[in-house]
C-alpha cells in the first residue's frame, strides 16, 4: 500500500475490484469521460474486459481514503460509543493506472477514474500529482501522457496545473451528447518534471 498524502492510500489492484470499476464504468457521469465508445449499459460479461486493461497496467492502483485514526490514538471511547455500530475505515474512490505501448520510448499513458460521489473534494490534483511524480522517480518514465475530452474542462485545468502541456488535437472525432468534441493530447517531459520540483 502506497501512502500518497493525508487522505489517500493507492493499493494493489485485487478480482473484487473488477465488479467497482463496472459499476464506475456503467454511471452514466463517468462513462463519457473515459471512452470513445456508445454511451451504454455493460453486462457482467464485460468485466472480462475491464479485467484485461488493469492487468496490463505497467502501475494499476485501487485509490481508498486512509485509515482513521484508532480508537487509543483519539479521544477515550465512552460506554455510549462502544455500543454503536462503527462506520468502515476506508472508502474506495476510484482507480489509477499507467500502461506502456512501446517501452523504448519510456512514455507512460496515465489514466484515472473517479466515483462520483468523491469528485471536488481535491482527490484529483492528489492522485495526479503523486502519480506524475512516481512515474519519473520510480519506473523510469521520460514522459507521461493523457488524453482527455474537451468536455471536461475542470480536469483539463487540474492536468494544467500540475504540468502537463497541450500537445495535440484530434478535432470533432468523439460524439458525446448531440455534439463533437475534440480529443486532446497532453504530456509532461521528465526535464520539465524536474524543473518545477526546483521551482
Amino acid at each position: 500500500m502506497f501512502e500518497i498524502s493525508e487522505r489517500l492510500t493507492i493499493r494493489p489492484f485485487k478480482e473484487t475490484d473488477v465488479d467497482r470499476f463496472l459499476d464506475l464504468f456503467n454511471d452514466v457521469r463517468v462513462q463519457p469521460t473515459i471512452t470513445t465508445d456508445y454511451v451504454v449499459p455493460h453486462g457482467p460479461k464485460f468485466k472480462d474486459d475491464l479485467k484485461k486493461i488493469l492487468e496490463t497496467a505497467i502501475f494499476c492502483g485501487i485509490i481508498e481514503t486512509r485509515e482513521a485514526k484508532s480508537q487509543s490514538q483519539s479521544e477515550p471511547q465512552s460506554e455510549s460509543d462502544s455500543t454503536s455500530p462503527k462506520k468502515p475505515d476506508k472508502e474506495w474512490v476510484g482507480i489509477t493506472s499507467i500502461h506502456s505501448t512501446v517501452r523504448k520510448n519510456r512514455d507512460g499513458m496515465w489514466g484515472i477514474v473517479l466515483d462520483p460521489k468523491h469528485w471536488n473534494r481535491g482527490y484529483g490534483t492528489e492522485v495526479t500529482t503523486w502519480m506524475v511524480d512516481y512515474a519519473f522517480q520510480w519506473l523510469n518514465m521520460h514522459r507521461v501522457s493523457l488524453s482527455v475530452y474537451e468536455g471536461n474542462p475542470r480536469a483539463i485545468d487540474l492536468y494544467k496545473r500540475v504540468g502537463f502541456i497541450e500537445e495535440g488535437r484530434t478535432r470533432k472525432c468523439n460524439w458525446v451528447n448531440g455534439r463533437w468534441e475534440d480529443i486532446i493530447s497532453m504530456g509532461i517531459l521528465e526535464d520539465e518534471w524536474r524543473a518545477s520540483k526546483q521551482a
